[in-house]
């Protein structure tokens, strides 16, 4: 099994060059407004023109009142067609680069850039005790307390990618489809997404510290009562080399890892999600930088703007938990 110890180094991104990408995108967003400007003052008087003439047109109409009347049509039709260029293809992109632009002001404004020590990613993980969204590891069940709620926490500067990592993605943010919803807690209960087999991601925590996620397997499932209660294992052997931990938990503590064919739709540039660090079975949080057929890569939380390349389905929504 791959130690979970990550060595971190690294020089920090260059903040005078990160202003210097977001003046030239704003140079291009306002230079690219003032063209919609054009192009739409022009349409109205295209509009205006049309209505006029088909006003004036003679019954039956001539052929140079039609031949003008096409004519205004074919130019109305091209400007709008130039303005959706304008707004949603590159090198343009206005709408794009505007959410860019906004998520990496709203990163900058918000928050410092972090100066704290990386966290450790340990080769072993601990024993944690439980929270109220799981019961206690081992064969007894405790009795469950209020479910803790996973903390908001905002986007930090030193994630946010930068224009040029943004470009290098083409592909189209598309909708959601069938297979991304109910991945979590009881409406992936509901869905029927936990089930003896499937891989979840588990939620360890402790008092007054974030919750740390590690991937584990549905073993049994408990139906008496009014919530069903699961049996998930670790996959990583313990010290001694024996089968790994076993945890009780409820669907709140348990998010649903996609099978291999499940569609998965595209996360947008900018998105925090929760994914597996490479060659390890923990999760942590991360900013999607690139979107590519088969993985996303992605900057991990304090972790010195490395970015790693992770498998689609191993990148979880950290939304509505």
């Amino acid at each position: 099994m791959a130690a979970r110890n990550r060595p971190r180094t690294g020089p920090l991104k260059d903040d005078s060059a990160d202003a210097h990408e977001e003046r030239n995108m704003w140079n291009q967003i306002v230079n690219d407004l003032k063209r919609l400007k054009a192009l739409q003052s022009r349409a109205t008087e295209v509009s205006k023109s049309i209505v006029e003439m088909e006003g004036k047109m003679s019954e039956p109409p001539t052929l140079p009142q039609i031949d003008d009347l096409q004519a205004l049509y074919r130019e109305g039709l091209k400007l709008a067609e130039e303005e959706q260029k304008v707004l949603y293809e590159e090198p343009n992109d206005v709408i794009k680069n505007v959410g860019i632009l906004a998520a990496l002001r709203t990163a900058s404004e918000t928050e410092p850039r972090n100066t704290q020590q990386p966290k450790s990613r340990n080769p072993k993980r601990q024993k944690l005790e439980t929270d109220g969204t799981m019961d206690s590891p081992g064969p007894s069940p405790s009795a469950p307390t209020s479910a803790a709620k996973l903390k908001a926490e905002k986007v930090r500067s030193g994630s946010v990618p930068t224009i040029k990592e943004i470009r290098e993605t083409k592909e189209p943010v598309v909708k959601t489809e069938e297979g991304s919803e109910g991945v979590k807690g009881p409406s992936a209960e509901k869905a029927g997404k936990f089930f003896t087999g499937a891989e979840v991601a588990y939620k360890l925590s402790k008092a007054k510290e974030d919750p740390q996620w590690i991937q584990c397997e549905i073993i049994n499932i408990d139906t008496a009562g009014n919530k069903k209660r699961y049996e998930v294992q670790d996959p990583e052997p313990d010290d001694n080399g024996q089968p790994g931990q076993i945890y009780k938990a409820l669907a709140n503590a348990l998010i649903a890892i996609p099978s291999p064919d499940t569609f998965l739709p595209d996360y947008p540039i900018g998105k925090q999600v929760l994914a597996r660090y490479p060659e390890t079975t923990t999760f942590y949080k991360a900013v999607v930088t690139v979107v590519k057929k088969d993985v996303y890569r992605l900057k991990f939380e304090d972790d010195n703007e490395n970015e790693m390349e992770v498998s689609r389905r191993f990148v979880l929504d950290l939304t509505n938990k």
